[in-house]
């Protein structure tokens, strides 16, 4: 606005009121440049611009003051605009007061020097005086104080002058807040409170009340004893009510702190307690932290992997997971629960379910990344496990089908066909029915008994209406009368055994009988069931072949295994104890809830 009053010659434009000091052409410019440069402040792309903006005021200050002190002129103070205000305001047309030229100097010095770390320290030296010269010249205009704002009285500073040095000391200093004095202020301290809160005060108070103690005395209200009287008084006034604000202020911080503190220090110890591994990185993927659960996980200490790349945990076979992982990150994205592996400090490969988190600062600018890496080496082997365990089930279910569709298809089938024929043959011969008769019936009647020997290892009816070791004793009678061997079944047992219970047992006798008949090579098989301290046993046991325990497990045949899967959905446990030519011992324990009160009334 200044400049446009220049340049169409509006002298209204470059004064507040006709009797003050206009703001002069070369000042205005020099204001322009400082706000541009800390407008640049905050992008250090534009450094160079800064500088030529700030040293462009040097320049124009510097030449200023050459022309007070040397008495010379060199022709800048009306080289844009000519100056035709009256000499008594201005003995120098266009030229700034010395004062003005001296604080654009030091503030041109500090623009130039904006993002020279080594330099803060300095720059923020050149901007006091010009910050401390701006409030007394203020001071002196509100005092009405001439001395305050001139030096001489042909070189005096304008109120907008004055005013817009003030602006640009706030301007330079608000510029880089996390720079310097201004850095504590804007922090969340403190002394940063206490800055914000007493510096404004120090600043307006005494000054407010300076004036208002002015204005009553030029009013005849009370005399100047008074006056001082009253200034003091309610200075203490103020500055008492200013320190108790603070003081709350500052007890409110302090417990806020403390409970900070508190949570800080909570989850500092959940992390360290952790028995995951947590470590922290930088963008590039540096490791910065470490906890005890990645040193028991990984056997890297803190010490030895703290500054180097994650990427030393990484197996070779995955060179580009690490960039793929920062490249998801940096895009937005997230890494919940991605399976991975590891390599710990001994080479051991270990399964993970990797979680990785931005860390972010107050800003919300993120500034690093958080990872929880846990152990899934142990789920990984279920998993297998189970997925194996699965496809023996499969397998054996096939392999059952198939048992059973050969006994029907090879043995039931035959023998109907054949039982077919000899009715057609009976037919041709009428002479032979009484006598063939009875044959046929006994046929028939074996056919009928096979078929349930048939349903009964697929379903047991009898373990449903006798009862549970009725329907074992049951099943080892017909198995010994259709494969011609003793069974040798006792029971001491004299409760009713829950069918629960009843049948994963009987689901294991029909398995080790099995067994024993196909392996053994022993025409009788022992079969045990007893009770003791609330506990049912089942012990079959032959005196045959016998095997090796361990060979058989790490065998592909599933009877052991599914003995052992029925034991353990009743919460039981299984011995299993043979050896080569020393006969087989299959002992099945099972702990039994105690009788609810109504089964004990029942009994």
């Amino acid at each position: 606005m200044v400049l446009g009053g220049w340049a169409f010659n509006v002298p209204a434009l470059t004064y507040i009121r006709s009797t003050f000091v206009s703001m002069k052409a070369n000042a205005a410019l020099s204001f322009l440049c400082l706000g541009v440069g800390l407008c640049l402040a905050q992008n250090d792309e534009w450094q160079r611009a800064r500088r030529i903006l700030g040293l462009s005021v040097v320049v124009i200050a510097g030449l200023t003051l050459t022309e007070y002190g040397f008495r010379v002129k060199l022709g800048i103070d009306q080289l844009f605009f000519h100056d035709a205000r009256i000499p008594l305001l201005s003995a120098y047309p266009g030229r700034m007061a010395i004062a003005t030229a001296t604080c654009f100097l030091l503030l041109g010095l500090a623009v130039a020097l904006l993002g020279t770390k080594k330099a803060i320290a300095l720059r923020h030296t050149l901007v006091a005086p010009c910050f401390a010269f701006s409030i007394v010249a203020l001071c002196g205009y509100l005092y009405g104080t001439k001395s305050l704002y001139s030096i001489t009285s042909f070189s005096i500073v304008g109120l907008h002058t004055a005013a817009g040095l003030f602006a640009a000391c706030l301007a330079y200093f608000l510029a880089r807040p996390d720079e310097g004095i201004v850095s504590i202020v804007a922090s969340d301290t403190n002394s940063g409170l206490l800055l914000r809160t007493l510096f404004p005060a120090i600043i307006v108070v005494p000054i407010l009340m300076g004036w208002l103690r002015l204005q009553g005395q030029r009013a005849n209200l009370y005399n100047t004893q008074f006056g001082v009287a009253l200034q003091v008084l309610v200075s203490i006034g103020c500055l008492t009510a200013l320190t108790v604000l603070v003081a709350r202020s500052m007890q409110r911080l302090e417990w806020e702190r403390f409970r900070s503190e508190a949570a800080r220090i909570r989850y500092a110890a959940i992390v360290e307690s952790s028995e995951d591994a947590i470590l922290s990185a930088t963008l590039d993927g540096i490791i910065e932290t470490w906890n005890p659960g990645a040193q028991r996980m990984l056997g890297y200490t803190e010490n030895e992997v703290v500054g180097k790349p994650v990427t030393i945990l990484v197996p070779p076979e995955l060179p580009d997971e690490i960039n793929n992982l920062l490249a998801t990150l940096s895009a937005g994205g997230c890494i919940e629960q991605f399976e991975t592996v590891r390599v710990s400090k001994a080479g051991k490969r270990i399964d993970v379910s990797l979680s990785i988190f931005p860390i972010k600062d107050s800003a919300g600018k993120t500034v690093g990344y958080a990872g929880i890496e846990r152990d899934i080496t142990k789920r990984k082997r279920v998993e297998e496990a189970l997925s194996e365990m699965s496809r023996k089930f499969t397998a054996a279910q096939e392999q059952e089908r198939s048992r059973i569709g050969r006994e029907l298809h090879d043995d039931i089938s035959q023998r109907f066909a054949l039982l077919s024929v000899q009715l057609d043959q009976l037919q041709q011969s009428p002479t032979e029915f009484q006598s063939r008769m009875q044959e046929l019936r006994n046929e028939l009647h074996q056919i009928s008994n096979d078929m349930d020997a048939i349903a009964h290892d697929l379903h047991s009816s009898r373990m449903e209406y006798l009862g549970a070791i009725a329907g074992m004793k049951s099943w080892c009678k017909e198995v010994a009368d259709r494969r011609k061997i003793e069974i040798a079944f006792r029971s001491d047992y004299s409760g009713n055994l829950p069918l629960d219970v009843g049948l994963p047992l009987f689901r294991v006798l029909q398995e080790a009988v099995n067994n024993a008949i196909k392996h053994s090579g022993e025409k009788r098989i022992e079969v045990q069931l007893r009770e003791h301290s609330g506990e049912i046993d089942l012990i079959v046991g032959d005196s045959g072949k016998g095997f090796d325990v361990e060979t058989a497990l790490r065998g592909k045949g599933l009877g052991l295994t599914s003995m052992r899967e029925r034991v353990r959905l009743v919460n039981g446990t299984i011995a299993i104890e043979s050896r080569p030519t020393g006969g087989t011992n299959i002992h099945v324990r099972v702990q039994l809830e105690p009788p609810s009160n109504v089964e004990r009334l029942s009994a």
